[in-house]
């Protein structure tokens, strides 16, 4: 398997378990980005793929603190393909732009990351490059190009 496709995977089902474990997505994400799980899957390690993304979560929790939210039994199947989405999108975003994912937290920031969870259901049928398009437009970022031009507008 290619290992951008499956550092794409890994970091989608690290989100998706960000639900099971009640947490704030946008607060999760922008730690989860600067994690070094995180670090980890952008450099392809090995051993990075070889467990478990419930044995990182683990060590991910005890790095770090994260706001909680209850999520009824009706949201939680809807949230969960949301962050999987997300996790993929974001990933896809590291891999074609190399950019790390604190660059993209930093960039993105709260505004950023809101802007993708409340337009999942428009973006989440569409190519993940189309998506960082839209949303550089929309929020006035730039993501894309050489870290030396990385800035916000």
């Amino acid at each position: 398997m290619d290992e951008q496709i499956m550092a794409c995977r890994h970091l989608a089902q690290f989100f998706q378990i960000a639900i099971e474990y009640n947490m704030n997505e946008i607060d999760f994400t922008r730690k989860a980005l600067c994690s070094e799980y995180k670090e980890g899957i952008e450099i392809y390690k090995p051993q990075w793929y070889s467990q478990s993304q419930y044995y990182y979560f683990e060590e991910f929790m005890e790095e770090n603190i994260v706001e909680s939210k209850i999520y009824n039994d009706e949201e939680i199947e809807y949230e969960k393909e949301r962050m999987y989405w997300l996790g993929y999108c974001l990933q896809t975003w590291s891999n074609k732009t190399l950019k790390s994912g604190k660059e993209i937290s930093t960039i993105l920031g709260t505004k950023g990351i809101e802007h993708l969870l409340q337009n999942y259901k428009i973006y989440h049928t569409v190519d993940p490059m189309y998506v960082l398009e839209d949303s550089e437009e929309y929020l006035e970022i730039v993501i894309k190009g050489d870290s030396s031009s990385v800035t916000l507008l």
